[in-house]
């Protein structure tokens, strides 16, 4: 079987890549670039925004893991200007498209948890309503709609992967930033930190995706991807033991900073209220479909990003 990587050279992309490489899978990959992050691959460049601009699929493919989206905008008024529809709706459909004309069997679709809303109450299954909010996540989930009414349409077997959070070495998103703030100790504590995360470190994502690309499919599937859940307290004293630095020990209390976030903008009352919240998916369907297990403890998976962090920033 031949896999195309599309978004080869993004932060999960590329990793897929070095682990399909490393195993001496079949594949090609794909990005807008003009030349792969990982040097030595079948590559092509190609702007799946536009139908026009696509290069015909290679010939033989019998799988599409697609990665290719936008995410990581983390100013409000950048984002709700940013091209999510473009790139992760249109992008998305034109690519399955493609591959229905080109009779591609499978398709593995990368989405997110952002999907089910901004946080969960108790553990959530692939069975919970979605709701997104932010065009982010409005945009991954009409995705998933375009995604699943080409596959029926055309009985091409879809495979829908909602990842949690992602984080590792040159982590673009959310545990990076964490990651600066700590160590220019920036950092206030709010609240007690008990509350639970859901992450995934990127190899572990990257070893998820292959797994379901090269396994036989059929029909429409839909499954949540994530390590353990973990508190909002091993996060912060995992990067802060890698760092060799403490946070600041007063913390705000939850209340307290829920009320002054609320008085001072919309946008910071609820990036602290989605601090405080659970973030917590039943990744049981895609263990007992697949046998997968993730690898990486919260404590390496950490050790690993600080470890890069400090090493780029030595380098810079």
């Amino acid at each position: 079987m031949k896999v195309l990587i599309t978004g080869a050279n993004g932060f999960l992309g590329s990793t897929i890549v070095r682990q399909a490489n490393a195993s001496r899978m079949p594949f090609c990959a794909t990005d807008l670039h003009g030349s792969p992050a990982v040097q030595g691959i079948d590559y092509d460049r190609s702007d799946i925004t536009d139908p026009s601009g696509m290069k015909p699929l290679p010939e033989g493919l019998s799988c599409i893991i697609h990665t290719a989206g936008l995410a990581h905008i983390f100013d409000g008024a950048q984002a709700e200007g940013a091209p999510f529809h473009t790139v992760n709706v249109t992008g998305t459909v034109n690519m399955i498209e493609a591959a229905a004309i080109a009779g591609v069997e499978h398709f593995v679709l990368i989405s997110s948890v952002s999907v089910y809303g901004p946080y969960t109450h108790g553990v959530y299954d692939e069975n919970v309503p979605c709701s997104p909010v932010g065009p982010y996540a409005i945009s991954k989930y009409e995705a998933e709609l375009g995604a699943r009414e080409i596959a029926e349409r055309t009985g091409m077997a879809l495979t829908i992967l909602r990842l949690s959070t992602l984080y590792g070495e040159g982590d673009p998103g959310n545990v990076g930033r964490l990651v600066r703030s700590l160590d220019r100790r920036r950092f206030v504590w709010i609240g007690t930190g008990a509350n639970r995360k859901s992450l995934l470190h990127k190899d572990d994502a990257a070893r998820a995706c292959l797994v379901a690309a090269t396994r036989p499919a059929s029909g429409i599937n839909v499954f949540n991807v994530s390590a353990p859940p973990c508190t909002m307290r091993e996060i912060v004293d995992g990067i802060s033991d890698a760092l060799g630095k403490c946070p600041f020990p007063v913390s705000v209390p939850a209340g307290l900073a829920l009320f002054l976030g609320r008085g001072l903008s919309k946008g910071l009352h609820q990036t602290i209220k989605k601090w405080l919240s659970e973030d917590v998916y039943d990744t049981s369907s895609f263990y007992e479909a697949y046998g997968f297990k993730t690898g990486i403890s919260l404590e390496e998976g950490l050790r690993r990003e600080v470890d890069w962090y400090l090493k780029d920033k030595g380098a810079n």
